[in-house]
């Protein structure tokens, strides 16, 4: 099983590379954030549904946001920083749900491994 924080606590170069690509495949325009309508899309794939108002308040107090207000991909590795360092099962779900085994390796059925 591979490793999500290294023992300094930094995010593993794997699990990186999964960020990057789950990120990637939401951001559609590559523009480097994530507007309302590709965090929806993330969302629902990650989770089954869009994020609820009170998610998405806190995703816009905590995370970095460009000028729009959108996501971007360093508010996403904080997102996960954060929820891996509390809950790391939950992160390994997200995973699994963009179809990333426990090597952190993408399924050759993944939503996440067609954009790359």
């Amino acid at each position: 099983m591979a490793t999500l924080l290294e023992e300094d606590g930094d995010i593993s170069p794997k699990f990186e590379a999964a960020l990057r690509a789950m990120f990637k495949c939401h951001d559609r325009d590559q523009d480097g954030a994530l507007c309302p309508a590709e965090l929806d899309a993330f969302a629902t794939l990650t989770n089954g549904e869009p994020f609820d108002e009170d998610t998405l308040v806190e995703l816009h107090e905590n995370f970095d946001l460009n000028d729009q207000g959108w996501l971007t991909l360093k508010g996403f590795f904080q997102l996960y920083f954060l929820q891996t360092e509390g809950e790391p099962e939950e992160t390994w779900k997200d995973l699994k749900a963009h179809g990333f085994d426990r090597d952190l390796e993408p399924l050759s059925n993944s939503p996440d491994s067609e954009s790359n």
